[in-house]
């Protein structure tokens, strides 16, 4: 497997899961699309709660208050998993990317990416002593 990131499908064990996402969509579209979202998540064995963080904005990367406010809720312990429509509306930098997994697996955090269904999560253990971890590279090539 690329880097420190493993994947894999999910199946029947349920994990709870708070949905990120961005959009500039009305709160009654971003209802249809988190039901749908609902469903597929299930699929997965993943139980998508009622929470969702919606980071509204005029570019990709999260704004500082929306990851204030993911960070909170996983550092709560109700969830075990973070539900996005593709890794990259976190962010599109590769390195920030990565330190936000790495940050999120050492409270027992995953990421659920409904693009590809695969549940992701950073790899923990093959982390060099010195801290210093390779980039993501999104898993190409692997």
């Amino acid at each position: 497997m690329c880097s420190n990131v493993k994947s894999f499908e999910v199946g029947s064990p349920w994990h709870p899961a708070i949905r990120f996402m961005n959009s500039n969509k009305s709160e009654s579209n971003i209802r249809k699309i988190i039901q749908q979202n609902r469903q597929k998540c299930s699929l997965a064995g993943i139980a998508l709660m009622n929470e969702t963080i919606v980071n509204k904005g005029p570019n990709r990367d999260i704004d500082r208050d929306a990851v204030n406010m993911l960070i909170t809720r996983l550092i709560s312990g109700q969830y075990d998993t973070v539900v996005v429509e593709n890794m990259a509306d976190i962010t599109a930098d590769e390195s920030d990317l990565e330190e936000f997994m790495h940050d999120a697996a050492n409270v027992g955090v995953g990421f659920f990416e409904l693009s590809t269904m695969q549940y992701h999560m950073y790899d923990t253990t093959k982390c060099p002593a010195d801290k210093e971890r390779p980039i993501w590279g999104g898993g190409k090539g692997c």
